[in-house]
């Protein structure tokens, strides 16, 4: 008799708990999520949804064409209520783990700001905020994710990609999520910052999947941009290549190395290099009413290229290259920070720095603060050591 009501019990737990489960083909599994200004100050967003399907190359199993991803819009007078007109344009419920990019156009970071879009999704009950967070350059989010890119086929998983090895061309190794954004603005009392994206080609409207048979890959491409600054949750600018390499670098974003190049000291030629085992130690300090940021940095370097008239087979040609990396290095570093006190923006975390290490001191003038991080003093300075010039030495010395 025990085993009998042992086994009804097991049954009623099986079937309970499959009651709740959501089968297959009654979700839409969505890989991306677009926001745009909508008409009269709305709000737009665009759902980017896999399609079961299609497999890799556009091709239903059964013969007929379909495109391997789809793209629904809906819009609403605000964020909330454009999610919620979603349902009225699908025939499945949409499932939100998979999402793994949220890109926001530039027109609505910058007139209608972040703020209550943040609000929703990270109250969503099933939208996680570890997904990757991009701005659309100059574009509207809705034609990024429209785009059929090559290889992928999707902009999305595109863009989602693209970030890993992007730390060789912007420094960001695991490029900037939701969750970063959250914390900067609301935990760490820092301006945030997030990653830009944009297609190669402007005037390429890629909404077809035949384009994916275009054998010219860039007009179809989107590329990672430098970083968009934001202040009060608005967009007010965007950082340069080389000052979002600096900011990867000096926020402990970069990876074990980092792809770098500088200008010759005559201006003829360029040196290409890696950036490698970097020794950092970049700290704010307040004295007598007075901050400074001191930057030290050393690292080790390897050639990638190079085209100065410099012989790398005598001592003196190396310590003149290692010249030359060290202060450009400097000056790069400098002139980023100095960038974001024109904007009177603090994405660097100073602020937070002085409150974690000198707090005393940093209640003590906290409601100074924009007069002391104007005129704060920056020290930089760079030491690197040529590890390796490559596989040659001297190629660029004349013949005799």
């Amino acid at each position: 008799m025990k085993i009998f009501y042992f086994f009804v019990l097991a049954v009623s737990i099986f079937l309970s708990g499959c009651s709740a489960q959501n089968e297959l083909d009654e979700l839409l599994i969505l890989s991306g999520i677009g926001i745009d200004e909508g008409e009269n100050g709305g709000v737009k967003i665009i759902l980017k949804a896999t399609n079961p399907q299609a497999n890799s190359s556009g091709q239903e199993t059964g013969g007929s064409n379909q495109a391997p991803s789809y793209t629904f819009v809906s819009e609403g007078k605000d964020v909330i209520e454009a999610f919620s007109n979603v349902n009225e344009l699908l025939g499945r419920r949409p499932f939100f783990a998979h999402i793994s990019a949220l890109v926001v156009g530039e027109g609505f970071a910058r007139n209608q700001g972040v703020k209550e879009l943040i609000d929703y999704m990270e109250r969503h009950y099933e939208i996680r905020d570890s997904y990757l967070f991009f701005i659309a350059k100059g574009e509207k989010a809705e034609s990024i994710m429209n785009l059929f890119t090559p290889i992928e086929n999707s902009s999305v998983f595109t863009i989602d990609r693209m970030v890993s090895i992007a730390g060789e061309a912007h420094g960001m190794k695991d490029g900037i999520k939701l969750e970063d954004f959250i914390k900067w603005s609301f935990g760490d009392n820092r301006d945030p910052v997030a990653l830009g994206v944009e297609k190669v080609d402007v005037e390429v409207q890629s909404t077809n999947a035949e384009v994916l048979n275009n054998i010219e890959g860039n007009k179809n491409a989107v590329r990672l941009t430098g970083v968009a600054a934001f202040k009060n949750n608005h967009l007010v600018d965007w950082l340069t290549g080389k000052e979002t390499q600096s900011f990867a670098i000096l926020t402990n974003h970069t990876g074990q190395t980092l792809t770098y190049s500088v200008p010759c000291s005559e201006g003829e030629g360029t040196i290409g290099f890696s950036l490698k085992e970097m020794k950092k130690d970049f700290k704010p300090k307040l004295q007598k009413g007075k901050l400074t940021y001191d930057i030290n940095l050393r690292a080790q370097i390897t050639l990638k290229g190079f085209t100065c008239p410099m012989k790398l087979s005598t001592n003196q040609g190396v310590e003149e290259l290692q010249q030359i990396v060290n202060k450009t290095l400097e000056k790069d570093l400098t002139s980023s920070i100095e960038k974001a006190q024109e904007l009177q923006l603090d994405y660097f975390g100073i602020r937070n720095q002085l409150f974690r290490n000198e707090t005393k001191q940093w209640e003590k003038v906290k409601d100074d603060w924009e007069n002391l991080y104007k005129n704060m003093e920056i020290n930089t300075q760079v030491h690197v050591y040529l590890e390796s010039p490559g596989a040659r030495v001297d190629n660029n010395e004349e013949k005799k």
